[in-house]
């Protein structure tokens, strides 16, 4: 992905910029309206505007009698959700991030082969997976961060034995569980134990409105229907549910990502997430289906149209997400900016599509992790596009990485430096 200077005016008055943001080459964002200059000592006011702006619009469900408007964040009110808005705030006014959102690998076992895998290359035969009370410290220092959702993923994180455990020690005054899936293990007697552990939203993981393909893309015959169907099942328990899902260059060509929200729509499911196919694990090298930069403008437009008419499934698009307006609400590029990821074995990456490691918890603690993320060059700024997306990102952290390297890979080999000043 390589970026384009492109100017985004909010309000103009007898022909003239008033508001208006523009993104420079480097991923930088300046204000070139004449209200810019009074607008940037308010920036945290900016910040609160756009975050209340999408709140308003979008209402997919309730949770304990709280209004849910998207269903990767907090319901609006609860002590996660004040947390959430304390801690972009509190960043605001210290100058560097502490996170909001921790994605967790509980395990990298799994019954599909998918091609398109991200943790694959993150097994490992030489040590064990984080033990349930490694897994529970991990969980509770992630809250004293200020971590206000937990994201179970894997692998497939039904498969590791004590997952109900681990989703019941998430404290839901400070933060909400949600899992991603594929599916395959939602029966009866699971979505009930889900529901009784306190799962907050449950993501179903489908690559392609098409049973066959999708099937097919997972090495799995019969797997889309079971998963419809267990999403079906959650639904009844009370959870909130989603489906998760990519956009790559050829899929977007066939606007595949419209009919994965018509199907949205058609089961019920109350949030579409739709991720940038990024180039990591198995597909790490191959940067061939890379969105183009008209594609990710398609879908980040489709995307805020949906957002504007309160569409239920709203686009949760990762192209809107890297937009200006996103970007103006404290959101951006997530990786150790207010996400972070950490491994089965508890390494710990600036997010799940990042496979590089800044430590390990079972070494040393993780706040000290983080503040090595956010003071590192590559990740000391606040960026408006995906790094894992960006050739120059690529060109210094991603291409040095040996073929056939152990993943994630440590920051300690890779160069040091701010890879937006080689733009």
């Amino acid at each position: 992905m390589s970026l384009e200077e492109r100017e985004q005016i909010f309000w103009k008055f007898l022909g003239r910029k008033m508001i208006s943001y523009k993104r420079l080459k480097n991923g930088h964002v300046i204000g070139t309206g004449i209200l810019n200059p009074l607008l940037d000592r308010l920036s945290i006011l900016v910040m609160i505007f756009f975050q209340s702006n999408f709140y308003k619009n979008v209402a997919v469900g309730r949770w304990k009698g709280r209004l849910v408007s998207n269903t990767f964040a907090p319901p609006i009110g609860s002590g996660p959700m004040l947390r959430a808005l304390k801690g972009l705030i509190k960043n605001f006014l210290m100058g560097f991030s502490m996170p909001i959102a921790l994605t967790f690998a509980v395990t990298y076992r799994c019954q599909c082969k998918c091609v398109h895998c991200s943790a694959a290359d993150h097994i490992r035969k030489d040590i064990k997976e984080l033990t349930t009370k490694e897994a529970k410290k991990l969980i509770d220092d992630a809250q004293k961060l200020g971590v206000t959702i937990i994201a179970f993923t894997g692998g497939e994180p039904l498969l590791r034995e004590d997952i109900y455990e681990l989703i019941a020690h998430v404290n839901q005054k400070k933060a909400m569980p949600i899992m991603f899936t594929n599916g395959l293990c939602l029966t009866d007697e699971n979505v009930e134990k889900l529901a009784d552990a306190g799962l907050y939203s449950l993501f179903v993981s489908i690559d392609s409105p098409n049973p066959e393909e999708h099937d097919k893309l997972r090495s799995m015959p019969g797997l889309f229907n079971t998963a419809v169907a267990g999403l079906k099942k959650a639904k009844s328990k009370g959870m909130l549910v989603s489906l998760s899902s990519y956009a790559n260059r050829s899929n977007t060509e066939r606007g595949s990502y419209k009919k994965l929200h018509e199907f949205g729509m058609k089961i019920g499911a109350q949030n579409l997430i739709l991720f940038d196919g990024v180039p990591t694990g198995r597909m790490l090298k191959d940067t061939s289906e890379i969105l183009t930069p008209e594609q990710r403008e398609e879908i980040h437009l489709y995307s805020a149209e949906h957002f504007r008419k309160g569409t239920i499934p709203p686009l949760s698009s990762q192209a809107w997400q890297n937009s200006l307006e996103a970007y103006l609400a404290g959101i951006g590029c997530l990786a150790a900016n207010i996400q972070f990821y950490a491994s089965a074995y508890g390494e710990i990456s600036p997010c799940d599509f990042t496979p590089i490691s800044f430590g390990n918890i079972r070494n040393e603690s993780l706040k000290r992790i983080w503040m090595r993320m956010v003071r590192h060059p590559a990740y000391k700024q606040k960026l408006p596009f995906c790094r894992m997306q960006n050739e120059t990102f690529r060109r210094f952290y991603i291409d040095p990485i040996p073929e056939g390297a152990t993943l994630p890979y440590s920051i300690a080999k890779l160069p040091k430096v701010d890879f937006t000043e080689q733009m």
